[in-house]
């Protein structure tokens, strides 16, 4: 009956971490993640401490387990970044020969990889918000920036939608 009450503990005390995380910014999927990966690891290390001290030593493993998974998903959002969508906008110039498409890669490569990924890959704002780890609001005034710069350039160098296409 004591061990059951234990358990009881620890699972509440996971709830608290999962809010925790959320209420920290992390997405209910990775704060349900991390919880769950602490979960694990107390059962792996047959750890049994006090309850004063098993909350503080769970908040710490969530923690540097949270901020771990940040750090790789931000490599590989650069890595992304980097590699795939600088080929993807190579190729795309390469095979269409679009003049408006040689305007879009003179853009800053914000702008250039959520217009890339909205117009010419076809990618929801919600979509692109998950690929490059924006919120989708940043995502949507980085679209409207990016359009009007778009057409600052188009003004700029006189060219009509013919010329364009």
């Amino acid at each position: 009956m004591r061990l059951d009450q234990y358990e009881k503990e620890l699972v509440a005390i996971a709830e608290e971490i999962d809010y925790y995380l959320m209420k920290s910014g992390a997405s209910k999927e990775d704060s349900y993640d991390v919880t769950q990966d602490v979960l694990v690891k107390i059962l792996e290390s047959n750890l049994v401490l006090p309850l004063e001290k098993i909350r503080a030593w769970m908040y710490r493993v969530a923690v540097r387990t949270y901020i771990d998974t940040y750090r790789r998903e931000k490599r590989y959002r650069e890595i992304l970044q980097r590699e795939f969508f600088r080929q993807e906008l190579t190729r795309y110039d390469q095979d269409n020969g679009s003049e408006l498409y040689d305007l879009v890669l003179e853009l800053a490569t914000s702008y250039r990889l959520v217009i890339d990924l909205y117009y010419f890959q076809g990618f929801s704002v919600k979509e692109i918000s998950h690929i490059l780890g924006y919120s989708q609001a940043k995502v949507k005034v980085t679209l409207m920036r990016g359009r009007n710069k778009l057409k600052i350039m188009i003004k700029e160098r006189g060219l009509s939608h013919e010329e364009l296409i």
